[in-house]
């Protein structure tokens, strides 16, 4: 692996052997900067490319990788503590999503949030468990065709409420697999947990969580 500068914080936590979100942190930081080389090699081989094609594909596959590489920074390990904008923060993982993978499959975000201040640690739990729901609706609910996803935030007195569904047709739900155990183990660490509908007018998932950790 590359050799790159890393917060002292977390090289630290790894030295402590403890801290793990610290440490995920770290490796995320490692995985942005083998995407900063690959982008860099494919930047330089259209550079030196002869003919026009090749510099458009290789100019292409350094725009895609550098969308990849944006929608996985914002789902980075959060360092700092505190609260944050649930909402907004929403927001910025689903524009990624949808400039890496969704936009040229026809699938479209809507987002609806309302303003709902969760510390950041949790608000970051959520954002893996939204971008999850968000690959699983375009992998089965839309049959390689386009369609919409709606993404909803809400808090109702203490409990927060998001709600990912699809408008595909499918009424068969997903066999379970690793993306559900890890929304599932998510949501348990959230204090809540995830309720799945699947019909003809497409599949909904809502997750529960109250707005304070139950871990304090």
């Amino acid at each position: 692996m590359s050799a790159m500068s890393a917060d002292p914080r977390v090289e630290g936590a790894i030295a402590r052997g403890g801290e793990p979100l610290a440490i995920v942190a770290e490796i995320t930081h490692r995985v942005l900067n083998e995407y900063t080389h690959a982008i860099a090699g494919l930047n330089r081989a259209a550079a030196h490319a002869s003919d026009a094609g090749s510099r458009t594909s290789l100019s292409d596959a350094a725009d895609r990788l550098r969308a990849y590489a944006e929608a996985h920074r914002t789902l980075q390990a959060p360092l700092a503590r505190g609260p944050m904008d649930l909402g907004g923060y929403l927001e910025s993982v689903c524009r990624a999503l949808s400039a890496a993978s969704l936009a040229d499959r026809q699938v479209r975000l809507s987002l609806s949030m309302e303003p709902v201040a969760l510390e950041a640690e949790r608000g970051w739990r959520v954002g893996l468990i939204v971008a999850e729901l968000i690959n699983n609706a375009v992998r089965h609910a839309f049959g390689g065709g386009g369609g919409v996803v709606r993404v909803e935030v809400c808090a109702r007195d203490n409990l927060v409420l998001c709600r990912v569904s699809d408008d595909g047709g499918s009424d068969v739900p997903a066999l379970p697999g690793r993306g559900s155990a890890v929304i599932e183990g998510l949501a348990g660490e959230l204090g809540g947990q995830v309720e799945w509908r699947f019909g003809r007018g497409g599949a909904t998932a809502l997750l529960s969580f109250p707005l304070t950790s139950p871990h304090r």
